[in-house]
């Protein structure tokens, strides 16, 4: 992928379309072409913003795609290169006047090879519109994926076509392997399958829901605890909940700082981030993870697979598919980058992704005393954004200190353990509070301008 996207730039095509879920990755590589030029301008589109990429800033008059790329369009006639990335935004693209936008932009730098406006696309719901196909440059990130898949399927079927296998281990014994045999040990295998491996390079397998991120378990010790801590497999939202997506669920939107609905949902206390959950849950057919019927007397159960209802002190949240808050022992597992972190040395950054925060938060040094749209800022290595910064996030935890073997704190059934655990920081706070290991906590009832919610599920 990155071969064929550094040579599209190279060679100054009109418009790549590139099918990838790693939004992070193939922007850094699409950065490093950009290196070549020594004058250029870089813009991001995204679900009603446009991201000047050189300072980061959102550009005023550019609030859908139409007037991004009429804003954009002329200036390409100039000496300077204009890139354009519009990310996610397939449903803008296919609108009947973008696409005819589109087709004029390529036919006129074909025509016109000294214009300068690249389109860049990267669409993670693998359609290209069938009025682009044929004037469209394609790097499709899937392909190797599936190469990779069918020769996997292929190599499970040949093996259980063989009646019988004899396995001579350094010829002291002999084990007889029958058909039956054979598929139960290829559908354990397949069970455990977590990833494949295309070369050298792992590729994580696509997480089940749009916006969610795998993230791969694993062990550490967490800054607030004495020993190490072990986390499942997760899918974790790559955005903060924002307002959009809390009004199609709970059809209200409570956020003091409204006027962009792609800002996080705010002034929502944790029984309200727990009712969000269940409904999300409900909407995708997965078994809610939260027992709310006693939540008016601030009573919570935990809905296990097997049928089991279980109070919130003993959860197992290995034996749980819905949506639900992360543990504490989770949120600092991906905020910090997890495995990948560990492995690139980059886990202890003070903050999500950086030491720098203003490459990754908003805070008080430039927030603007508000909340912001979600993603504006470089995502951790996982592409998580907003780790810290903009609105704290309320997790699972109670507030006591961890115990020895436990994954989370809950105190269940203590009606004076009114607290639940707060990570990350948000608009209103300074550098050192943002900080990943610093830990808030606030009531459980009560709502604040600069607290909302991520969701995870677990993956096994």
């Amino acid at each position: 992928m990155k071969e064929k996207i550094l040579n599209f730039l190279n060679e100054g095509k009109p418009l790549l379309w590139i099918k990838g879920q790693n939004f992070h990755e193939i922007e850094s590589i699409i950065v490093e072409g950009l290196n070549a030029f020594e004058n250029k301008r870089y813009y991001i589109y995204e679900k009603g913003t446009t991201i000047n990429r050189q300072n980061n800033s959102v550009e005023v008059g550019m609030g859908n795609l139409f007037t991004t790329l009429d804003e954009l369009y002329p200036q390409g006639i100039r000496k300077v290169p204009v890139f354009l990335l519009i990310k996610d935004s397939l449903a803008e693209i296919v609108d009947e006047n973008n696409l005819e936008y589109i087709k004029e932009i390529v036919e006129t730098k074909t025509a016109n090879p000294k214009y300068n406006f690249t389109l860049i696309v990267v669409d993670q719901q693998n359609t290209v519109p069938e009025d682009l196909r044929e004037i469209t440059s394609l790097v499709d990130d899937d392909e190797q994926k599936r190469t990779a898949e069918m020769a996997l399927k292929k190599a499970i079927l040949d093996i259980t076509k063989i009646e019988k296998i004899e396995l001579d281990l350094a010829k002291l014994e002999k084990i007889e392997l029958d058909l039956d045999s054979i598929e139960k040990i290829v559908q354990s295998l397949k069970d455990d399958i977590k990833k494949i491996t295309v070369g050298e390079k792992p590729v994580e397998l696509k997480p089940t829901f749009e916006d969610m991120v795998f993230v791969k378990g694993g062990k550490y010790q967490p800054s607030f605890a004495d020993e190490e801590k072990e986390v499942s497999n997760l899918e974790v939202s790559k955005y903060l909940i924002t307002q959009k997506l809390w009004q199609e669920l709970i059809r209200n939107n409570p956020a003091n700082f409204k006027g962009d609905e792609n800002r996080p949902i705010e002034y929502i206390s944790w029984w309200h981030a727990l009712e969000f959950c269940n409904r999300l849950s409900e909407k995708y057919g997965l078994r809610p993870v939260y027992n709310l019927g006693k939540s008016d007397q601030g009573l919570l159960m935990i809905n296990q697979l097997d049928g089991i209802v279980v109070s919130p002190d003993v959860a197992d949240f290995n034996k749980t598919e819905g949506f639900r808050l992360p543990t504490e022992v989770e949120w600092e597992w991906f905020a910090r980058g997890g495995q990948v972190a560990l492995d690139n040395g980059t886990f202890d950054y003070t903050y999500s992704g950086s030491n720098n925060i203003d490459d990754v938060a908003w805070y008080t040094g430039n927030s603007k005393d508000t909340t912001q749209s979600v993603g504006l800022k470089m995502p951790n290595v996982l592409g998580l954004y907003d780790c810290n910064g903009n609105v704290w996030e309320w997790c699972y935890d109670t507030t006591e200190s961890i115990e020895s073997g436990k994954s989370y704190v809950y105190k269940a059934y203590d009606h004076s353990n009114v607290y639940r655990r707060l990570k990350g920081g948000s608009w209103c706070n300074n550098t050192e509070v943002c900080a990943v290991a610093v830990r808030g906590n606030s009531q459980a009832t009560y709502a604040y301008s600069n607290a909302g919610f991520r969701i995870v599920r677990t993956v096994l």
